[in-house]
């Protein structure tokens, strides 16, 4: 059920944290890996030799997953390298800016939109014709705990984006189900990576106290909850948000 071979998996945002833990799980179960990152080729490329250690193969595409012709040029390397593409792992987003909405700008409204929501749909609209032609394709998209508890103060963009990511899930997995073309979601909670830019234990233990699991997650938890998703195991799960946080939302 979580043999990948002969698969082909994108991972968005696979350079660092959950994608990178995300991209070398796949791999260890022997697929052939797309290595995504913004502008980091030193990472990229240090991921694409630990990848082919294992045996598979990699193809690094560089860029800007919220510009289309970006995306597009990407896409077009994919294609060239393996002819096929078997998984996405939308798992790119991020929060670069936090600002109450009194002093939110318009453009740094936009780009956080653009840079959690319009980014799947560009990259999913841009691999759709190579997912048709794999059995058993899917699509994996990465949403937020802050769906639930409405995120932090000045973290209104993301949380809406991540909102949205949710009820685009949905959408895609009814709209392409009669293609046989499976999509979810996973919802990290609080996770150790370099996305909060601290460290974690240390600053937020009055979050922790409150996951009933009493721990902060790792990228490894939500590398397994992806291949889950995305392997025969879960062939009968569409348009699913799976909770990864330890219990924080019965909490």
């Amino acid at each position: 059920m979580f043999d990948f071979k002969d698969k082909v998996v994108w991972v968005t945002g696979s350079t660092l944290g959950i994608g990178r833990a995300t991209a070398l799980q796949f791999a260890r179960l022997g697929a052939d890996v797309v290595i995504h990152g913004l502008n980091e080729r030193d990472e990229a490329e240090s991921l694409a030799k630990e990848i082919e250690a294992l045996g598979r193969q990699t193809c690094v595409v560089l860029g800007d997953i919220s510009d289309a012709q970006q995306v597009d040029r990407m896409v077009s390397e994919i294609q060239n390298k393996f002819g096929r593409l078997s998984v996405l792992v939308n798992c790119a987003g991020g929060s670069p800016q936090k600002s109450k909405i009194d002093d939110m700008t318009e453009e740094a409204w936009s780009r956080i939109i653009d840079i959690n929501l319009k980014s799947m749909f560009l990259i999913t609209k841009a691999v759709l014709p190579m997912l048709r032609q794999s059995e058993g394709a899917n699509i994996v998209n990465f949403s937020s705990g802050v769906v639930a508890s409405g995120g932090v103060p000045g973290g209104s963009a993301y949380t809406a984006a991540k909102g949205g990511v949710e009820a685009y899930t949905r959408a895609c997995a009814k709209e392409l189900a009669a293609e046989g073309i499976r999509v979810n979601a996973v919802s990290p909670g609080l996770v150790d990576t370099a996305f909060h830019d601290v460290n974690v234990a240390e600053k937020f233990p009055h979050l922790i106290e409150k996951i009933p699991l009493k721990r902060v997650g790792k990228p490894e938890d939500l590398a397994g909850a992806v291949v889950y998703l995305a392997s025969s195991a879960a062939s009968f799960v569409t348009g699913e948000i799976i909770r990864v946080d330890g219990g924080h939302q019965v909490a």
